[in-house]
């Protein structure tokens, strides 16, 4: 792998992880374009890395929130309390999922049709999103409707499904309001990435998996980084004005035009 593949699979990483179009899809699709001759678990590596460095904006524009839950219990905040343990309990599905069968998706589902199938699915659940009626603040989400966006989040582990698309749009439709709802998703995706990264770091350590060298990781992490603070920034400012349901007039042509280029 070369710096410059790096630095572009880095931006669409860091662009596609929050924007609802599906990251996992995307790096699939551009790794295919590229024509990487590189064996699919070092390639599942090397995103993993990519989504650390999204952890870390995820971190970074969200600190004073994560800051306040990490301390709620110490100071009986009890708002604070109940989204730390929906964040936890929204986390579970994903966990139990990537564990089991992370790795046997990232080699079955890696395909141009599945992506484009998945793509177009993650269209169609914006679509649905539109037409949830969404009143309940992020202070009242509970934990049943966590555990429902924490399935979505499960469910995204496929490439071509998004994982905020998913999860944004089924905070919808179990009543979250739509920025609740995002914020929601970006909250429960931070443990969920940190959890991925780290299962990776131990099998490079074990020398498991091979990622490329230090300078062309380290290109692909900050392009990555930065392009996830902007997405972050931008869907934020979007979805306080607009419906998500915008993103399938995206998705739709592409997933056509890559089942018709088959």
């Amino acid at each position: 792998m070369t710096a410059f593949q790096a630095l572009l699979l880095g931006v669409i990483q860091g662009l596609t992880e929050f924007l609802p179009v599906s990251s996992s899809g995307h790096l699939a699709l551009a790794e295919q374009f590229l024509g990487l001759s590189i064996p699919q678990q070092d390639l599942l590596g090397f995103d993993v890395l990519l989504h650390a460095a999204t952890a870390l904006a995820l971190l970074l524009v969200y600190w004073r929130r994560w800051w306040a839950m990490v301390l709620a219990p110490l100071r009986s905040d009890g708002p604070n309390c109940r989204l730390l343990l929906s964040v936890i309990v929204a986390t579970v599905p994903a966990a139990i999922a990537g564990f089991l069968f992370e790795r046997v998706i990232a080699e079955q589902f890696r395909s141009i049709e599945s992506v484009a199938v998945a793509l177009l699915g993650t269209a169609i659940v914006l679509l649905l999103s539109h037409f949830g009626r969404s009143t309940v603040t992020l202070e009242r989400i509970g934990v049943l409707r966590p555990l429902v966006i924490g399935c979505a989040q499960a469910l995204a582990l496929i490439p071509g499904l998004s994982r905020s698309g998913l999860t944004i749009a089924s905070g919808q439709l179990v009543g979250v309001r739509r920025s609740d709802a995002l914020d929601f998703s970006f909250l429960m995706a931070f443990p969920a990435i940190v959890g991925a990264s780290v299962l990776i770091s131990v099998e490079v350590w074990r020398g498991e998996m091979i990622l490329p060298q230090p300078e062309t990781a380290f290109t692909g992490f900050v392009t990555s980084l930065l392009a996830s603070v902007l997405a972050i920034l931008f869907l934020r400012r979007f979805v306080a004005r607009h419906t998500l349901a915008w993103f399938a007039a995206y998705l739709i042509p592409v997933g056509v035009t890559l089942l018709l280029m088959q």
